[in-house]
């Protein structure tokens, strides 16, 4: 079966490439695109942040259930190596998680089981493949997820 039916039967994203990135639009319920970076590579918040400022976004910020299943299905479909980095951070107070580019409260959190420990000094999230959010070490390996408001 090829990638394109499997698009068409799931009929939520379209995918495309930008700039080093893999596009997945969403626009039925928010318009928002999400781009989840090619290259696996060492994790820094202001960094990356910044790339998705230059293609017009910020680390993804989790608003509720429905933008959650949406970015989990995403992750799925990719099936690449993670974690996958989200703008969440609680570097500024250890057990309070902020949004990276505007400071505010996270709006929705799933942690995995027994998370977040801030094992080693943990203060970034990420979202595994099986869906759980996960305290992380701000300086490992991954990709990371844009999103492009409308």
């Amino acid at each position: 079966m090829s990638s394109s039916l499997i698009l068409l039967l799931i009929g939520v994203f379209k995918i495309a490439s930008v700039q080093g990135y893999v596009t997945y639009t969403y626009d039925e319920r928010n318009g928002k695109q999400y781009h989840i970076s090619n290259e696996h590579e060492p994790f820094n918040l202001a960094k990356m942040n910044g790339r998705c400022k230059e293609i017009g976004g910020y680390l993804v910020e989790i608003e509720d259930y429905g933008e959650y299943m949406f970015v989990q299905r995403v992750i799925n479909f990719v099936r690449g190596r993670g974690p996958f980095f989200t703008g969440l951070t609680d570097e500024q107070h250890e057990g309070r998680f902020l949004n990276y580019n505007d400071k505010t409260p996270a709006k929705y959190l799933r942690w995995r089981w027994f998370q977040p420990d801030n094992w080693y000094g943990e203060d970034c999230v990420e979202i595994g493949y099986r869906g759980s959010f996960n305290d992380i070490g701000c300086e490992k390996w991954g990709r990371y997820i844009c999103e492009v408001p409308k």
